[in-house]
């Protein structure tokens, strides 16, 4: 874990991937990685679902990543 760690380098999008009737995957990304660091494993059928999982991933990510950065030091 570096110690520049930032919540807000990280951010969901919504991304059209898929086939109907359910084409919708968010993916999260960290600023300086080229690609995703974490996908949806489903797919869902509105953007809005998956906009609604995705932010419920990208805080459960971020307070794994705090928890680990508190058990270092």
């Amino acid at each position: 874990m570096s110690e520049g760690y930032d919540p807000t380098d990280y951010s969901v999008v919504v991304k059209l991937r898929g086939t109907p009737p359910n084409p919708w995957r968010w993916e999260i990304y960290c600023a300086g990685h080229p690609g995703p660091i974490e996908r949806s494993p489903v797919f869902f059928p509105t953007m809005t679902a998956a906009a609604k999982e995705g932010k419920k991933a990208l805080a459960r990510l971020l307070a794994k990543r705090a928890g680990q950065l508190q058990n270092i030091a």
